[in-house]
C-alpha cells in the first residue's frame, strides 16, 4: 500500500491513520469490526510504499485476534494487536457510563483547528481530513496562557462530513493536540504506545471528544481520550503513552 503524504505531521504520518490501516487488515466477514487495538510505534515510516502484514493468532466463536505490522525496506515501523468481532447496534441502555461533556459550546461556536501553523511552516496534515473544533475555554495556550489542567475538549467529525464509522474512531482518538501544550510545554510529543477500545458504532453527526492527562514526568506522559456520539453514548476510549521534548 501507499502512505498518503497529506496525512503527515511535520513529515511523519499520523498515528491514527496508520492504526486504521493496521486494524482494517485484521478484519474479515465473520469479524468485521475492531473491538480493541493496541499499537506500538517503533519508528516513523516515510510516505510512499509500505507493507502491511496480518497474522491470525486465534479465531474463536465471537472474537478473532490478529497480530499486524507495518513495515518498509528500512524495517518494522508499527506493530499492533487487533481484537475483532461484531459491534452490535442494540439500543439497550448501558448499565453504567460516564456522561458526555456539559457546557460545551455548539460546534459552530468553537474554532476549527488549522492544519497550517500561523507562525511557521509546520503542517498538521490530518487536520485537513479531520474537522476538530476546540472549546474556546481550552485555547489559553495559544495566547501563551496555558490553563495548567492538561485537558482539551471539543467536537470532531470527518472533514467530508460523512458519518463516522468504527475505523474513523481510531483516527479521531489520536487527533487532539498534545495535552503538554496546556502546561506550557510546546515541543514534539511522539507516541510510543496507543490503545483504543471501540464500544459502539457512532450515530450520525458531530462527536464530542475529551483528552486529558494524569501524569507528566520524566519525559513521558499519558493521554486518555473519550469520544461520545450525537446521542450521548460513549463510543470510543483510548490511552496512549507519549514522550515530550521541550521546544
Amino acid at each position: 500500500m501507499q502512505l498518503d503524504p497529506t496525512w503527515e505531521i511535520g513529515g511523519n504520518p499520523h498515528g491514527g491513520y496508520l492504526l486504521r490501516h493496521l486494524a482494517a487488515s485484521a478484519l474479515d466477514e465473520e469479524h468485521p469490526d475492531p473491538l480493541a487495538v493496541s499499537a506500538h510505534f517503533l519508528s516513523p515510516p516515510k510516505s510512499g510504499p509500505v507493507v502491511v502484514q496480518a497474522t491470525r493468532l486465534r479465531t474463536g466463536r465471537r472474537v478473532a485476534t490478529t497480530a499486524t505490522q507495518l513495515s518498509s525496506t528500512t524495517g518494522v515501523h508499527v506493530a499492533a494487536l487487533v481484537t475483532a468481532s461484531r459491534v452490535g447496534d442494540s439500543d439497550e441502555p448501558a448499565r453504567f457510563s460516564r456522561p458526555p461533556l456539559e457546557g460545551l459550546p455548539a460546534p459552530e461556536d468553537c474554532p476549527r483547528a488549522p492544519s497550517e501553523a500561523p507562525t511557521n511552516d509546520f503542517r498538521v496534515g490530518h487536520l485537513d481530513h479531520v474537522d476538530v473544533r476546540w472549546d474556546p475555554a481550552c485555547l489559553g495556550w495559544v495566547m501563551g496562557k496555558p490553563s495548567g489542567q492538561a485537558e482539551f475538549r471539543g467536537w470532531i467529525r470527518r472533514d467530508d462530513q460523512r458519518d463516522a464509522d468504527l475505523l474513523d474512531l481510531l483516527v479521531f482518538a489520536d487527533s487532539m493536540a498534545p495535552t503538554t501544550y496546556d502546561v506550557g510545554i510546546a515541543g514534539w510529543a511522539p507516541t510510543l504506545e496507543l490503545s483504543v477500545l471501540l464500544r459502539a458504532r457512532p450515530a450520525p453527526g458531530w462527536l464530542q471528544i475529551r483528552q486529558r492527562t494524569t501524569l507528566i514526568a520524566g519525559g513521558w506522559l499519558d493521554e486518555d481520550c473519550d469520544i461520545w456520539d450525537s446521542t450521548g453514548r460513549l463510543v470510543a476510549q483510548a490511552r496512549q503513552l507519549a514522550g515530550y521534548r521541550e521546544a
